[in-house]
């Protein structure tokens, strides 16, 4: 059975680097958050002070920047599922959209629009594997029951 960063790694293998202008959310006004991912910054090449520094980034993201740059998130947060840094939470967070009665609902839902059924199963198995960690679990169940146990 393969691991869990390898399923990830394999779910998300082959895509490019959105361009300058496919980076940020076209409902979005602000990117003081994703600024350090202009110019092509490929995935491969993100350090853990990239995830840190900019733990904010995937809730600017444009679908096609937060579908490349996912696995970056999801990887770091399952190698510092323990840390004391913010990025873990924040993943959770941005993989969760809350409600249909919260007003940023369909604005968070539509960075999903993009993911492959075999992207959507490695974020499954991310959420479900991290539900049972003690400080990220609540994160984790609150995403899955908001939206993830029902996509396919």
């Amino acid at each position: 059975m393969k691991s869990l960063v390898e399923e990830i790694d394999e779910a998300f293998a082959g895509l490019e680097p959105p361009g300058d202008d496919k980076i940020l959310h076209p409902d979005c006004m602000d990117d003081v958050d994703i600024l350090e991912f202009y110019g092509g910054v490929r995935r491969e090449d993100m350090t853990d002070e990239n995830i840190i520094y900019s733990y904010a980034a995937p809730t600017a993201f444009s679908a096609e920047a937060f579908r490349y740059y996912l696995p970056s998130y999801l990887i770091w947060t399952l190698n510092n599922r323990d840390t004391v840094e913010i990025a873990a939470e924040s993943i959770l967070l941005a993989l969760d959209p809350g409600t249909e009665r919260e007003l940023l609902h369909d604005f968070r839902k539509s960075k999903f629009s993009l993911l492959t059924k075999e992207q959507i199963t490695a974020i499954k198995r991310f959420l479900w594997y991290l539900s049972e960690h003690p400080d990220l679990g609540e994160f984790a169940d609150s995403a899955l029951v908001n939206y993830w146990i029902d996509a396919e």
